[in-house]
This record gives structure tokens, sequence and C-alpha cells, in this order.
């Protein structure tokens, strides 16, 4: 049974007009249930914008807490790995960093962009590829480093210069999250 909208009266459901004023039924009622299915294809599209959107929030948070692992096993295994060419002025070299991610979250982001040094003087600078990371996992991603003879140097005779004069120089590392349009600190060692 369908009912008129104007006038309220019973109709045949295969009634295209209503029994007692003559109104149409079944457009309206096919009207209506075009304008039913579309409020629920827009609102499955605002869901899954809203789920994109949550997981970009959740991405970007769990990329804050990404650490690079420093210890004697992840060393000997960037050494491992390690493939170099030398210059006259620098070195360059492939190799791996391992990364942990202590988040729920899986992590698809730019690279990591890392250097090392002493004082303001960067003695080594990498990065790698594009960073996919496990929830809870530890990885190792092949990275790209050059060393500078020059820094290495300068480095050398300020560390040498610290020792017997004093200095407030240390040696450092640090790691950076470059998500494209900015980057922020995963972590620094200084010693």
């Amino acid at each position: 049974m369908s009912y008129c909208h104007k006038c309220g009266t019973k109709n045949d459901e295969e009634s295209s007009f209503c029994e007692s004023c003559g109104n149409k039924i079944k457009e309206l009622i096919q009207e209506t249930e075009r304008s039913i299915k579309k409020s629920h294809k827009g609102l499955f599209i605002f869901i899954i914008f809203l789920l994109i959107i949550g997981y970009i929030v959740l991405d970007i948070w769990a990329m804050t807490q990404l650490q690079p692992v420093i210890n004697a096993d992840s060393i000997l295994n960037s050494v491992s790995n390690f493939e170099g060419n030398t210059g006259l002025t620098s070195a360059s070299a492939s190799t791996t960093i391992r990364i942990e991610n202590p988040t729920f979250v899986p992590i698809i982001a730019g690279k990591v962009v890392y250097d090392a040094g002493y004082g303001t003087t960067k003695v080594v600078e990498g990065k790698t590829g594009m960073v996919i990371v496990g929830p809870y996992a530890t990885q190792d991603l092949p990275a790209d480093v050059k060393v500078s003879y020059v820094n290495a140097g300068v480095a050398g005779f300020k560390g040498i210069k610290n020792a017997i004069f004093g200095g407030d120089d240390k040696i450092n590392a640090n790691a950076y999250m470059d998500v494209g349009i900015t980057k922020f600190q995963l972590g620094r060692y200084e010693r």
C-alpha cells in the first residue's frame, strides 16, 4: 500500500495516481527513493573522507614517535650493509639506519634525514627513502650517507683545541622526519 502525500488516501502499490484526488504517486515515491540513495552516497563519501583525515592525523602523530635505534647491533648491521665510493673531498655510501615504531599505527611517511658531527661542524649527513614501518615494528631502512673529509678535519682540529684549551663542543647526532613541507626531530644523541 502507498499513501497519497496530498490527501492521505490509501492506494494500491501499482497505482500511478491517487484514486481520490488524482495526484501523482509513483513518481513521488521514485523521486524520494533516489533522494535517499543520493544522501546515503554522500554520507558514505563523507565517512571515507573522515577516515582518511583521521589516519593522516594518526600517521603524523606516529611519525613523531619514531625512534632511531642506536646500539651495537644496529651499528654492526649498518656497517655490514656499507657500500661506498670515495672522492677527493668526501665519501658517499649506501648503508642502513634502524628505525623503531613504538605505536599501533602503520607509518607511511617521507624520509628520515640525519647528521652527525662535532659542535656545529657536520661531518656526516644522510637520508633514507620513503619510510614504511608497521605497528610495533623495527625496520632497517636503506640510507645514503655522505662523509666530508674537510669537515672531519675541522672537527678533529676543534676536538684537539677543546682538549687542550677547554671548550663546550660535543659529539652529536640528529635524526629528523622530513615530510616535504616540514621536518621535525626524531632523536638527538650528544656526548
